[in-house]
This record gives structure tokens, sequence and C-alpha cells, in this order.
């Protein structure tokens, strides 16, 4: 067999095997591949320890509602009264005697009402940090789930192309063995060959560092391993930005954080208001007193009586009390104008960013994609005839190679992206496409 035929037949075997590597990645099998995500998610949700301990905040915080209006505890007094020191006789002194009081704060009405307010809205700010948390931790789970799916695919992707490089360094050195090619293309694969297998070492180190970020929000062992679906469609947004916004401003548990501490503070206001009107006290007692020594009958004492606080010194308290909740209460209405404002940019931006996602991901599917595998077979015709060189061959090779690695990048980053916006949002609206990763 002469050199040329078996460059052409190692070329051919080539071709064949460009053709299979540089075929887009399609779906194993459909079913179960959202409910893979779904249960990461729920998983995490349940175990959490960050979730965990923010529930048990709300928990305490609601426990704290209902003492907050409750009436202060009264307060029992036990005493002798008029007591004779030089023989401490109960029965000599006509108002030696033991008593017994008793007394009960009331403030005045409104007053606690205003402070259970108070406690049941700090108990609803609770929720809307857990609430938050649950946000994030779903974005976390989502954000990994999507990365490792890249790292599988590049992972994939590389593994191929080394083999491809492999099958590549075959046809030089049989091309080498007969005086067709130059020792320079062999070096020139080797190179490559390396290359991806120093990427392929980064790439497995990644992956465990996924993983392990994976498990620990599910509160799993580390190197648990995780189970990926073959693939997974591209999440679909099917709303105008102006319903994301006024999705975003029922929902997200931010900004229903900031609008309950505008409620609070409101009430704080008018609590304040309320502290210069008096608290009232009223307590009653009960003296026992012994008959005397000589059998005279001695008659048992009541009394009872209402105490009212004087607020004197409202100019120095009260008021400055009311000054300070009027300036928290306006400080809190700047706070939720500025988170309004953050979410409103960062749906902008997001959205901005998934339409630019969806632009390359069609212009990668459309065109370099098929443009480059077009490129490569043509310059593998070439090779075969000795039109063009190895290292066109090569370049080409290459240049596929990574023009599918960010195909992969772009899709995984659309997932990622639309778990970002879900986090300003603070639901989950979007559905998977039919188009597959």
């Amino acid at each position: 067999m002469t050199g040329r035929e078996i460059g052409r037949i190692g070329g051919s075997i080539l071709m064949i095997v460009l053709f299979l590597a540089s075929a887009p990645l399609h779906a194993e099998e459909r079913a179960g591949e959202q409910d893979a995500l779904r249960t990461l998610v729920r998983e995490a949700l349940d175990r959490n320890p960050d979730l965990l301990a923010s529930k048990f905040t709300v928990e305490a915080r609601e426990q704290r509602v209902l003492p907050a209006g409750t009436l202060p505890d009264p307060m029992l007094s036990l005493a002798f009264s008029n007591l004779p020191v030089d023989d401490f006789a109960l029965d000599k002194e006509p108002m030696t005697s033991r008593d017994i009081g008793i007394t009960q704060a009331i403030p005045f009405p409104g007053k606690l009402s205003l402070k259970e307010e108070i406690a049941r809205l700090e108990a609803v700010q609770a929720s809307d940090r857990l609430e938050s948390v649950k946000n994030l931790v779903r974005f976390q789970v989502k954000k990994d789930f999507f990365l490792l799916l890249e790292n599988r695919a590049i992972t994939r992707l590389t593994e191929k192309n080394k083999a491809l490089l492999g099958e590549l360094l075959a046809v030089a050195n049989s091309r080498y063995a007969v005086g067709k090619a130059p020792q320079q293309d062999l070096f020139k694969a080797q190179v490559e060959i390396s290359r991806l297998e120093n990427m392929l070492i980064a790439l497995r180190k990644k992956r465990v560092e996924l993983l392990a970020d994976l498990n620990t929000l599910r509160d799993r062992p580390v190197g648990m391993p995780v189970e990926l679906p073959g693939s997974y469609p591209v999440p679909e947004i099917g709303h105008s930005e102006e319903e994301l916004l006024d999705i975003a401003r029922e929902s997200n548990p931010d900004l229903k954080r900031e609008k309950d501490a505008v409620k609070q503070k409101e009430t704080a206001l008018k609590l304040a208001r309320k502290q210069i009107l008096p608290d009232f006290q009223i307590g009653a007692a009960y003296k026992f007193r012994e008959d005397a020594g000589n059998g005279t009958e001695r008659p048992d004492f009541f009394s009872a009586g209402v105490g009212i606080s004087l607020p004197i010194w409202y100019g120095r308290k009260q008021d400055k009390e009311v000054e300070a909740a009027a300036r928290d209460l306006s400080s809190v209405r700047s706070g939720y104008r500025n988170a309004w404002n953050a979410v409103r940019n960062r749906v902008r931006d997001i959205t901005a960013d998934i339409e630019a996602l969806t632009a390359s991901l069609s212009l990668f599917d459309t065109g370099l994609l098929p443009q480059a595998r077009e490129s490569v077979a043509s310059s593998l015709s070439a090779y075969q005839v000795g039109e063009v060189q190895f290292s066109s061959v090569l370049l080409g090779q290459i240049a596929l190679y990574q023009q599918e690695i960010e195909r992969e990048k772009t899709a995984q980053a659309m997932g990622v992206r639309v778990a970002q916006l879900e986090l300003v949002l603070g639901k989950e609206l979007f559905t998977p496409r039919g188009r597959n990763r």
C-alpha cells in the first residue's frame, strides 16, 4: 500500500471521527430531566442548616408576639408595718399590722396593642428573611446544577477531541513514515493533546468543588455523587419586563421585608406619640392586726389606690423619642426605595443578558457551528490529497472545539441567569424550552 493510499484511508477514517465528535450533544432520556433539578432543590430546602436556623428564628419571633401585648406582671408585696423594735410584739401597738398587697401597672389604652403589632411585624420580617434564605439556597442549587452540566459537557468534548487528536497524530505518523508529512506535524498534535489533558485535570478539580458545594447546600457528605440528567432544556421566559417587575414587587422577599419594616416603624412612631400619655398603676392592700393584750378587738384595715405617671420631662424624653422614631421611619422608607431601584435594575440587566445569550445560542446553532464543521470537513478533504498542510486541519479542529465549548457555556449560562432572575423575583416561574442542551 502506497503512502498516498494510507493517507486517503486515514483521512476518510478521520472525517468519520470528526463528524461524530463534532455533532451536537443529544438528549439521552428526556424523562425525569426536570425532576432531577426539582429533587435537588427540594432536598436542599428540607435539609439546609441555614434554612433550619432561620425557621427557628421565625418561630422564636412568633412566640414573642403575645407577650408583647400582655399586661406587666402584677406585684405582690408582704410586709410588717409599725412593728415596735423593743420587743417586736404584734399586739402591743394599735398600728402594728401584717400587710399583704398587690399592684398592677396598666399602660394607657392603645399602647399594648401597638407593642403587640410591632412584635408581630418583627415576626413577619423574620419570615421574610426566611423566604430570602430559601430563594438564595434555591438559586445556589440551580447554579451548581447548571455548572455541573457545563463541566460534564465540556469534559466530554475535551475527551472526544483528545481522542480525535490521537487519530490525527496516528495519521500524521503514517504520513511522516512515508515522507509525506514533516515531524513538526507530530509535535503540534502532541502539544495540543497535552494541553487538553491539562484541561481535563482542571475540569475534574472543578467538578469536585461543585459537588462539594452542592452537597453542602443539601447537608450531605461533600463527596456524595449527584446523578445528573442526560440533558436539560433551556428555560423559557414568557413574561415582559413590566410583568416581571410586577411579580418582583409582590414576591421579592427583600422588598416585602422593607415594606414590613416601614409598617413597623410607622407603628413605632404611633407608640412613641402615645408615650406622652400617662400610664396607671392600681393597687390594694390588706392589714392584719392582732387583738390587744387586754382583749380589745382590733379590726383589720383595707386600702386601695391608683397611681398616674406624670410625663413632666416630655421635652427631654418623649418628644425626643418621637423625633427618633420619625427619622427611623424616614430611613426605612428610603431603604425601600433603594431596594426597589436595585431590584428594577437587576431585572433589566438580567433580562438584557438573557436576550443576548438567546441570540448567541441561536447563532451558534444556525451559523457558527455548522460553518466550523463544514470548514473542518473541507480541510480534511484537502489534506488527504495534499492540498493543505496539517496545521490547517489542526487549527480548524481546535477552532471547532472552542466554538462547541463556547456554545455549551452559553447554554448553561442561560440557565444560571434565569435562576438569578428567579432569585430577584422571589418566585419560580420559568419552564424549560423544548430545545436540549
